[in-house]
């Protein structure tokens, strides 16, 4: 059998090895996801790659050479791509080789590994970033299996267990943590800040909960405007938002913007021209789009780190569904290794390819050369057939003595 030169690792910081002013910083927008994913997976040493990263963890998935270290290869992708040194971080960081990083990914779209227990939104994100890196061509054939089977695993979970039961989601944990901190009655103006699938989801709970009293407020106003006049609201650019915050009783935002789009000044103008200003500040982004470095007696601010601590006494009966999804997942698990270790064997993985096409390249060469130029192609499609042919034998023979380990 082919000895295995490669490994699958996934590498990674997330809501529960780091806090929110660690992981900002690493965060990969999704305007860039697709930039990044290119640079990472051309790295030395990386045969494939996807980079997912949300709003609680950012996480690298990588086939690479079995020297190879990975949070090694992560900080080389800092430095290269951001200019970043996260040396001091490496304690932050988790590192999954083989089944421990393919059970890892099949619990983070299942819902286990979520700061809300049972998060749909990880599956959308999770597709996405696959999608990013198979535009980029990064994903072969090892993420390619796995991340299929992970998506069939998320939708399982969800539709046989009490994981997937009732809304579960950072927007909604948001909006209820909200709700508990208003009074009942009241019927607040409530502006929102910026535009995407987060954004979208708040809005939509906030109008099951009663409450349809909208600003929204976007870096492009056109979308901001498109946006509002389906929720018979109005629309405006960022240029905007000391004027719409003097106004507001609630502000959730939740952008891309890599610095903070509400700042200290802008707070400290609005404090003093409505000295009296009651505001509450619900900030859902990373890095942070709200810059509070004093504390304000008018000023409620909460972050991703507040949900957190909020959602901890809210999922009991979620808890109790852990089992069931643990027992879905580890069947599957089984079911992936099995396809696994067989791939992991298979000659194209391994470098025998490259030899053959080597030999293959080499025995032509002195043929081609006594022979007609319009028989060149024909005889290196063949050859190049007969390669594929031989490798696809030797993959087979490889794999038959583990059929009988399982």
């Amino acid at each position: 059998m082919l000895p295995c030169n490669w490994q699958l690792i996934v590498c990674g910081i997330n809501h529960k090895t780091a806090d929110l002013s660690q992981r900002e910083s690493l965060q990969v927008g999704r305007d860039e996801l697709a930039e990044l994913n290119s640079a990472f997976g051309y790295l030395d040493g990386v045969k494939e790659s996807l980079i997912l990263s949300t709003c609680n963890r950012i996480e690298f998935y990588l086939v690479a050479d079995r020297h190879c270290k990975a949070f090694d290869i992560v900080s080389a992708f800092y430095h290269e791509a951001k200019g970043l040194d996260i040396s001091d971080l490496e304690n932050c960081f988790y590192t999954y080789q083989d089944k421990e990083a393919v059970d890892h990914l099949f619990r983070v779209t299942a819902g286990i590994d979520s700061m809300v227990l049972g998060e749909n939104e990880i599956v959308g994100q999770t597709r996405e970033a696959y999608s990013s890196a198979c535009a980029v061509k990064t994903a072969g054939k090892v993420l390619h299996g796995l991340f299929h089977q992970a998506f069939r695993i998320g939708k399982k979970v969800r539709s046989e267990t009490e994981l997937g039961k009732g809304a579960c989601s950072v927007s909604t944990a948001t909006i209820e943590m909200i709700r508990s901190k208003i009074s009942r009655d009241s019927h607040p103006l409530i502006l929102l800040i910026g535009m995407n699938k987060m954004i979208t989801l708040a809005t939509s709970r906030l109008k099951r909960r009663g409450y349809d009293r909208f600003l929204f407020a976007n870096r492009t106003e056109q979308k901001a405007i498109e946006f509002a006049a389906l929720h018979h609201a109005e629309g405006y650019g960022l240029n905007q938002l000391p004027r719409l915050m003097s106004q507001a009783d609630i502000v959730i935002s939740c952008t891309g913007a890599g610095t903070a789009v509400i700042t200290e000044p802008m707070i400290s103008d609005l404090i003093s021209e409505q000295p009296d200003k009651k505001l509450l500040i619900a900030d859902m982004a990373i890095p942070r789009d709200v810059e509070l470095p004093k504390n304000y007696p008018g000023i409620e601010y909460y972050d991703l780190e507040d949900v957190k601590q909020f959602v901890k006494g809210q999922q009991d009966q979620r808890q109790l569904a852990i089992p069931d999804a643990e027992e879905i997942i580890g069947r599957r698990l089984d079911q992936f290794m099995y396809w696994f270790n067989h791939v992991r064997h298979e000659p194209l993985y391994n470098g025998l390819g490259d030899t053959f096409e080597k030999i293959r390249r080499q025995e032509i060469r002195k043929l081609l050369e006594s022979l007609p130029t319009d028989s060149h192609d024909l005889i290196d499609r063949a050859t190049r057939h007969l390669v594929d042919r031989l490798l696809q034998i030797k993959a087979r023979t490889t794999q038959s003595p583990e059929k009988t380990e399982h």
